[in-house]
């Protein structure tokens, strides 16, 4: 039998039973489908987080006194001498270290001419935290080095800040007071969105000298420290270099853990992709099951369908059918129900994915590797469980099966 003339009448077989056919293959639909939709789910997942890391400055290192991994003791962490301006100065020499800002934070609301920004955060630095962070100036200047050492009553807004006290965009050369102090407007921000749901553009910029006089630091407040990596150094080896010094500045004794944290932004998206690494093979495991219910449920339909038609094999055999163009028969039926129940089921995931992008905040992303996932994964489930049917149909003896009723 030609392969043109098997697949004719495994259409012509299956479309003469369009009800079973369908229940045959939704199995392999709801599996499918589940399998694309969650694929679409975690591959957009993954793309936004990547997305809102960068915004953080791709090869950004952060000090701190936490990790920004979710398994760590907060009651130790508490315990921990806070970092200084001493800590910054050591980061900041090191070879491997291209350049240093610190950053010490508050919550502020700020006013300008009775109209106020509420709970602004309050960021004091220098003038190498934009380069670090990956901020653009819209308008105006940023901190110099003069500022700092002059510790002058000065501040850079963000674009939350600029729309609420400036409605009109214009705030340079303007004061306004930031906790009660009197700081002039240097310069504004270019907007940078949201980081996981929380504005970074509700944020104003002091010189860090500036911020000890007004609101203090350590002991009072952690100074963080950003760095980058110098050229010629990999971030690993940027980070090592930061660690070793640290624990010989903070005369950390040998063998006792840190008092400190190095944090990347590489390194917590590599954490997030283990921890929805996990979440992913969980999903493919709950579709796994129901890709077998499925096949399950078309070879025991293939089996009957052998019942039903055990005159129609011994005819074909007896006419000169060999057992190989029976075994193709069958299991190209069974490939062509997978196929079409997959085709049916990535439309649906990518429906799902769709409509769960569009309802929710989640992103969803269907790729081509998860379109061929299906598809292939619909092959191997037809050629699987199509096999024994056909094989059970090959075995028939011709004359047994014309007698049968």
């Amino acid at each position: 039998m030609e392969l043109r003339e098997a697949l004719r009448s495994a259409i012509a077989t299956l479309r003469a039973h369009k009800m079973r056919s369908l229940l045959t293959a939704l199995g392999i639909i709801i599996g499918v489908s589940a399998v694309i939709g969650l694929l679409a789910i975690v591959n957009g997942i993954r793309a936004s987080v990547d997305k809102q890391f960068s915004s953080l400055g791709a090869q950004l290192i952060s000090v701190n006194r936490s990790s920004w991994s979710v398994n760590e003791d907060m009651e130790e962490v508490q315990k921990r001498k806070p970092l200084t301006l001493r800590d910054y100065e050591t980061v900041r020499d090191l070879a491997a270290v291209q350049t240093a800002a610190p950053t010490v934070y508050t919550g502020r609301d700020i006013v300008y001419r009775g109209t106020e920004a509420p709970a602004v955060t309050v960021c004091g630095t220098s003038e190498t935290y934009p380069a670090i962070e990956d901020w653009k100036i819209e308008d105006g200047r940023f901190l110099s080095d003069d500022d700092v050492h002059a510790s002058r009553e000065v501040v850079v807004l963000g674009a939350d800040v600029v729309k609420a006290l400036f409605p009109d965009g214009v705030a340079l050369g303007n004061e306004v007071r930031v906790g009660g102090h009197a700081l002039t407007v240097i310069g504004t921000l270019e907007r940078k969105g949201n980081f996981f749901g929380q504005s970074q553009d509700n944020l104003a910029l002091v010189p860090y000298s500036a911020f000890a006089k007004h609101w203090g630091i350590a002991p009072r407040r952690d100074v963080n420290i950003s760095a980058l990596a110098a050229n010629g150094y990999s971030m690993d080896e940027a980070v090592d270099e930061i660690r070793v010094n640290l624990r010989r500045a903070r005369r950390v004794p040998e063998g006792k853990p840190e008092d400190f944290a190095v944090n990347t932004s590489s390194g917590m998206t590599a954490q997030f992709n283990q921890v929805t690494s996990g979440v992913f093979m969980i999903m493919i495991l709950i579709g796994g099951m129901s890709l077998v219910v499925g096949g399950i449920g078309i070879m025991n339909i293939m089996l009957v369908s052998v019942t039903e038609r055990t005159r129609e094999i011994g005819l074909r055999k007896a006419v000169g059918a060999r057992r190989r163009d029976v075994v193709r028969q069958f299991l190209i039926e069974a490939v062509i129900l997978c196929l079409a129940g997959g085709g049916i089921g990535v439309a649906l995931g990518c429906g799902a994915g769709a409509l769960v992008a569009a309802a929710t905040p989640l992103a969803a992303r269907v790729t081509p590797g998860s379109i061929v996932l299906g598809f292939g994964v619909s092959t191997v489930v037809g050629l699987t469980f199509g096999i024994w049917p056909a094989v059970r149909a090959s075995r028939l003896d011709p004359v047994v099966a014309l007698r049968s009723e």
